[in-house]
């Protein structure tokens, strides 16, 4: 029966005909009994995203219904509409009923609430719509969308009453899928979409391919063995450079290093050709030499063969670089190449550059030098040996 005024159940029943924080009954209405037209205002439907016009077909129904309840809208205000039909809520809404004839052609049939008599029923707009459709002998299989709202802009976005949502219930064995849809306002560029009572997610954004990005310094990259991911597919790439001849203690502690500080370590290593370009002094060990140890060291993930002596942008961009490590003794002390144009500007000034300490002051010209300080004492014993036997006579030779 019907609820006594303000009793516990009809403010419970009240609360849900609010939408948003909104009150949407009246003052004047909480002693009556809300009609469908007006429950179909007060929805708990949560509309979790928006579609938008750009997502649908501009020939298709659902975006002709948008259209044709656009309008209708748009009529509204310089209407001029009898309260008379409103008398008991005060709340128009309007809606669009849209069929596919047989030949194809999409044909929009309009429908407002009327509140004339609430005991008998009030008849809400949907069902107002579809009533004018089967008026103009329009079968229920012709009909594909149900678009609503609210001129006003005040309820928007509505979904249809519980008698309406009962209607379509036994309209979908004559017609398996009616969009349903209602609009974020009056401007109808945005709307919620529900098939069979259920809300339908717009489709994701097409995102665009991505360009790959192809250059020198990818086709210069060698993987390590047991390496299969490339840098720039890698979670944190790390580029370390240098002409790493001898491959000396210093030089393997910072590879090392390095290692440590992301997940796939290049090492760039320059040519004979840039060596020669950088400074003057000898080149102790070719290219192949170096090329091979540094594969073989277990810190290395990739070898940036020929690499830049300045480290470029293309060379970041194109390997995905995310840090780049050198030493307090750098790559130009290490070669022995008189100070000059700082080949770590660039990342020095994007800030990823990190500079860590080095192991000792050895350069590769110290390790050389040592090496021939140890050979020259040998060479000294042999040389004399050598003076000996050349000293001895014949006659002591034989003996």
């Amino acid at each position: 029966g019907m609820l006594p005024p303000r009793s516990p159940l009809y403010l419970e029943a009240d609360a849900k005909r609010r939408r948003r924080g909104e009150r949407l009954t009246s003052a004047s209405s909480l002693a009556s009994p809300a009609s469908p037209s007006v429950q179909s205002v007060h929805t708990d439907a949560e509309v979790i995203e928006w579609w938008s016009l750009d997502l649908v077909d501009s020939q298709s129904p659902v975006f002709f219904a948008l259209q044709a309840l656009k309008r209708y809208l748009e009529e509204w205000p310089n209407a001029s509409v009898d309260e008379f039909w409103h008398r008991k809520s005060g709340k128009p809404v309007l809606s669009v009923a849209v069929c596919r004839r047989k030949d194809g052609t999409l044909e929009a049939h309009r429908g407002m609430n009327t509140e004339v008599s609430l005991p008998a029923g009030s008849l809400c707009a949907e069902r107002a719509a579809i009533g004018r459709a089967a008026s103009d002998f329009r079968s229920a299989s012709e009909l594909v969308v149900l678009a609503t709202a609210d001129p006003t802009d005040k309820l928007n976005p509505l979904w249809p009453c519980e008698v309406c949502q009962s209607w379509l219930s036994k309209l979908r064995s004559q017609s398996p899928e009616i969009s349903v849809l209602a609009v974020s306002s009056i401007a109808c560029d945005n709307f919620a979409m529900k098939i069979n009572g259920e809300i339908q997610m717009p489709p994701l954004p097409v995102l665009p391919q991505p360009v790959p990005v192809s250059g020198q310094w990818r086709e210069q990259i060698t993987l390590a063995e047991g390496v299969n991911e490339w840098p720039w597919d890698s979670e944190f790439a790390v580029y370390v450079d240098g002409a790493w001849t001898f491959l000396h203690e210093a030089q393997q502690h910072i590879l090392k290093v390095a290692r440590g500080c992301g997940t796939h370590l290049v090492v760039g290593i320059h040519s004979d050709d840039t060596l020669r370009k950088e400074f003057d002094g000898p080149i102790f060990e070719k290219f192949e030499t170096r090329l091979s140890r540094i594969l073989q060291n277990r810190h290395t993930s990739s070898v940036l063969r020929n690499a830049p002596w300045s480290v470029t942008q293309e060379l970041i961009s194109e390997l995905g670089i995310q840090r780049v490590i050198t030493g307090t003794i750098s790559k130009t002390q290490d070669v022995g190449k008189e100070p000059g144009t700082d080949p770590y500007c660039l990342p020095r000034e994007l800030g990823i550059l990190e500079v860590v300490p080095s192991l000792d002051n050895s350069t590769e010209r110290t390790v050389y030098e040592a090496c021939v300080g140890r050979c020259r004492p040998r060479e000294a014993v042999a040389a004399s040996s050598d003076a000996q036997l050349s000293a001895l006579s014949p006659t002591e030779e034989q003996q």
